[in-house]
């Protein structure tokens, strides 16, 4: 029997970018203890889709497909992109496609990255969405950006992306037509791109009682 969900919202968690900031699979950095990143990510959407009630989170994966990295996807839909050296743009299309594809009314774009965002935020993030019917992004340092809801109107918008770019453009646009519903995600701002990332993330976030990741 078909699982019923409560909203037709499709999760897709982008991971499938090379990390050349890094030097080497970000994905597998530990940033809880033995968790690595790209865990905690999947660990964290698998709380928020149950908790929404909506079908459980994707994964697109690319330049770095190992047995570890099955491991942690295990149990969630794996999209590869065999594009990934084309930049962002063909993760965001994949991922538009398994929205349309499975009949979604909304696509939530999450990175995996962006370790410092709790599921309560990804919560407020949707009620705002089912409240106000728009699409809703996170605002964080001054602007715009993911983790983003876009509803099935933007999906033409979202595949006309280009290059190593993402899904800003669409939010500007929209915020640009006051078609949009912004909600303050301070934590957004907090992601892994580089090792001195990490060792901050570590040094300063990864604590119990901090709310807020340091810029």
């Amino acid at each position: 029997m078909t699982e019923q969900y409560t909203n037709k919202i499709a999760t897709v968690i982008l991971a499938a970018g090379a990390s050349s900031r890094f030097n080497g699979c970000k994905m597998m950095a530990k940033v809880l203890g033995e968790k690595s990143l790209l865990a905690h990510s999947v660990e964290t959407l698998k709380q928020v889709t149950q908790a929404a009630n909506i079908a459980p989170a994707a994964v697109v994966l690319g330049a770095h497909i190992n047995d570890d990295i099955m491991t942690m996807t295990q149990g969630a839909v794996r999209i590869i992109n065999r594009q990934w050296q084309t930049g962002l743009s063909s993760s965001v299309k994949l991922a538009v496609n398994y929205a349309i594809e499975a009949k979604s009314d909304a696509l939530l774009l999450v990175l995996a990255d962006q370790v410092a965002i709790t599921a309560n935020e990804y919560l407020r993030l949707i009620n705002a969405f089912l409240q106000n019917k728009q699409t809703c992004c996170s605002f964080y340092q001054q602007d715009v950006g993911v983790p983003a809801i876009f509803l099935a109107q933007d999906f033409n918008a979202l595949m006309a992306i280009e290059g190593d770019k993402g899904a800003k453009r669409v939010l500007k646009q929209h915020a640009k037509n006051q078609h949009l519903t912004i909600l303050s995600i301070d934590n957004a701002a907090c992601d892994i791109d580089t090792p001195a990332d990490l060792t901050r993330w570590l040094s300063q976030c990864n604590k119990p009682d901090v709310s807020e990741c340091p810029n």
